[in-house]
């Protein structure tokens, strides 16, 4: 297969693997659509070294995802309102980012592959150079909102960094900028983060499910596994 394809497939898989969330048992993904939170994922349904990949739409990079621990051990966690409160004015800061990450992607995972697979070289190297404008621009809008996004000197450096030397993860800067933020929650509270209405049967199913696996994993007469019963009982849920 020809340098110019291989590249142009690395591209993609890069861009595609650095979206891709590995999460932990006693992780979950807040899953958000415009200003609003849409819902949870708490992985796919198979491992990989103990964690469970999730690959978010790939198409709309503006997209992002919040990472929360949640508390299984009884000990003290963050008021899930003013988690969600938190989250959508993150939300609306991280904004103008995701837009701009919307562009790099347009470049440099659509654009340059194409070049590349047209032997183009001269729309290639216009593809990359507009890439490193776009993650410069949205890493300066990283620095401007700074503070309204909840970010250290050393996160933003790091994200910044990131986006500029690997050109395929800036179309994701977005994502990373909002994953550098944590929370910590009660399993049972993460309906209270304000989702709409609509979702809280498949919110619910999908918590219950969650706490009864996460059950497989601690010894049964250890204290997370009476707080996770706990839980599960003020659920109304049990084993499925």
């Amino acid at each position: 297969m020809p340098t110019e394809i291989l590249l142009a497939i690395a591209l993609v898989a890069v861009y595609l693997f650095d979206a891709t969330h590995f999460l932990r048992v006693g992780e979950t993904l807040v899953l958000a659509r415009g200003r609003k939170l849409s819902g949870l994922s708490f992985g796919g349904s198979f491992e990989l070294g103990g964690r469970r990949p999730f690959l978010p739409n790939p198409l709309p990079p503006l997209r992002v995802e919040f990472r929360i621990s949640w508390d299984i051990s009884g000990g003290t966690t963050d008021a899930a309102p003013t988690v969600g409160e938190q989250m959508r004015k993150h939300l609306s800061a991280v904004r103008p980012v995701g837009w701009v990450a919307t562009l790099c992607a347009i470049f440099i995972v659509l654009v340059a592959p194409l070049a590349l697979a047209l032997h183009d070289e001269l729309v290639f190297l216009g593809a990359v150079a507009t890439s490193v404008v776009c993650a410069a621009c949205g890493g300066l809008i990283v620095v401007l909102r700074r503070r309204e996004l909840g970010l250290s000197g050393w996160q933003v450096c790091s994200v910044i960094f990131v986006a500029l030397i690997c050109l395929p993860c800036a179309p994701n800067l977005a994502r990373a900028a909002t994953l550098q933020r944590k929370w910590n929650l009660a399993a049972r509270d993460l309906p209270l983060l304000g989702f709409d209405p609509g979702h809280s049967d498949t919110l619910h199913r999908q918590i219950v499910a969650a706490l009864s696996s996460a059950k497989r994993y601690v010894a049964e007469e250890s204290t997370e596994f009476k707080v996770i019963d706990e839980q599960l009982r003020q659920l109304g849920g049990c084993n499925p």
